[in-house]
């Protein structure tokens, strides 16, 4: 098993200190600016996901996908209209 994981082994952990930081910096966001402003920006990673799933791995963007996004998208709004 680790002769399996020596060629990944230093991907899954830049990976993984890459995400620990991301969410680093969205509980530093949280603490330090608008929390519906963050929300807001975070939520759209998803978005960010999507297309880049789209774009870079050839899935496909169907109605689900989009109906997903829009709900997304329409939540962000929401948020950032709400707060004055």
């Amino acid at each position: 098993m680790f002769a399996q994981l020596k060629p990944v082994c230093g991907i899954g952990l830049t990976g993984g200190a890459i995400s620990l930081l991301a969410y680093g910096l969205v509980i530093w966001a949280q603490a330090h600016g608008d929390l519906a402003t963050v929300a807001a920006l975070r939520e759209t990673s998803i978005l960010i996901a999507a297309l880049i799933a789209t774009l870079l791995f050839r899935e496909r963007f169907g109605r689900l996908r989009l109906t997903a996004g829009a709900v997304v998208l329409a939540g962000s709004t929401v948020l950032e209209l709400a707060h004055p």
